[in-house]
């Protein structure tokens, strides 16, 4: 089978965030299963292009995005601030020649978040709409995002990503439940044939995880994201301030990209030696953190499908995660971790202090719970075999 994925993020990527990461799982574990992978996205510097195969897959990197990256191309000044107006459409009809180039093309799945499938319907080829999270979702209110002039390109991009799957999305897979309800809700797609899938976990997570018994000792709580307000950042480290004002000796470290927001944070606890805010750091030290801590938080307002819980989980950590979005379907409360709503500190206090008062044999039966519900759902095989028979499916109904 010749699969092709449309994403303008692919590691390594400056823009690398979730939709990279499961799109590299996925490339990579469909070529090492002897099928023919190819990837199409932009070029971090707009001005180059490159094709490249890298661990079986070709890689074709497209000049002329409609984003400017910093780090990888000097700032053009105010033509950047137009850039997204005229290259818009130019792009993603890039996009689509860039397809057409292609021999023997079976299967298409392109990410919603960008519309990036705009041009592709008449390739005469299947094409999978896969949902990450479209861009008019709020998550401080899990509405949809009203227009204003803060967010006027990024509105427009979210109402052509609506336009496609309204208009095209005959075949659509969601990475959870709880965003193909939210479609369903919020922008009246039909949910009646949305397949979801979750994402995958790397098998390297799922090698040799111990659960540091060291830990059980400790009082460290982690997180792991964004280090923003919607992310609840804010509200573990009110949670964490009470317990420390409690007596309890609780260090809170918090690993990942830190804006305005974490610079604001850090600078509201400058005195609180309880709090290390890390920054973002490499994947082997993340598991290490995951393994280590007393309990890993993830305390978001709402989340789809939230890779570092799954990560963490595979790690053997005690997660308590938000009940908002899809970590409820991910961990089993009370079993392989915990649920709680989010926005509400005190009840984040008294679930890790209970935590960690828990006896050792309390919480390494957690632990191995959580990497059995991990290898059971989410393991490689298993949602590649679920990829493969939908895109088994996807193909045989197009041909009809």
């Amino acid at each position: 089978m010749h699969i092709v994925y449309i994403s303008r993020e692919y590691p390594p990527s400056h823009r690398g965030g979730g939709i990279a990461s499961y799109l590299k799982i996925m490339a990579e574990g469909f070529a090492a299963k002897g099928h023919q992978v190819t990837v199409i996205a932009a070029s971090d510097d707009t001005r180059i292009e490159s094709d490249e195969i890298i661990n079986s897959v070709r890689i074709i990197r497209l000049a002329g995005g409609d984003f400017c990256i910093k780090a990888s191309e000097p700032d053009s000044g105010i033509i950047e601030k137009f850039r997204f107006i005229y290259r818009f459409h130019l792009y993603r009809k890039k996009i689509r020649d860039a397809v057409s180039k292609l021999d023997n093309v079976d299967i298409i799945e392109v990410a919603e978040y960008g519309a990036e499938g705009l041009y592709l319907n008449n390739l005469n080829i299947p094409i999978v709409y896969r949902l990450h999270t479209p861009a008019l979702l709020d998550h401080k209110n899990f509405n949809k995002q009203r227009l204003n002039f803060s967010n006027l390109l990024y509105y427009y991009s979210g109402k052509k990503e609506l336009q496609i799957l309204r208009d095209n999305g005959i075949y659509i897979t969601s990475c959870s439940t709880s965003l193909k309800e939210w479609v369903g809700k919020y922008i009246g797609l039909d949910t009646t044939g949305i397949k979801v899938i979750y994402n995958p976990l790397q098998n390297d997570f799922l090698k040799d995880t111990q659960y540091d018994e060291k830990c059980i000792k400790c009082d460290t709580v982690f997180f792991a994201g964004t280090v923003c307000d919607w992310k609840g950042a804010g509200d573990l480290a009110a949670a964490c301030q009470t317990l420390n004002e409690r007596g309890l000796n609780i260090s809170l470290k918090m690993a990942g990209k830190t804006g305005n927001y974490g610079k604001a944070l850090k600078e509201k606890y400058k005195s609180a030696s309880w709090l290390k805010i890390l920054g973002k750091l490499p994947q082997k030290e993340l598991k290490t953190l995951y393994s280590s801590s007393a309990v890993v938080c993830l305390p978001s307002w709402w989340e789809n499908m939230p890779m570092v819980c799954i990560e963490a989980m595979a790690q053997g950590a005690i997660v308590i995660g938000s009940n908002s979005g899809g970590m409820s379907e991910i961990i089993e409360d009370g079993r392989s971790g915990f649920l709680l709503p989010p926005k509400q500190p005190d009840l984040w206090a008294n679930k890790i202090l209970e935590i960690i008062q828990m006896t050792t044999e309390q919480r390494l039966k957690i632990s191995n719970e959580a990497k059995q519900r991990i290898s059971n759902v989410f393991s490689l095989n298993k949602i590649m075999d679920q990829t493969y028979n939908y895109y088994q499916f996807v193909i045989g109904d197009y041909k009809k």
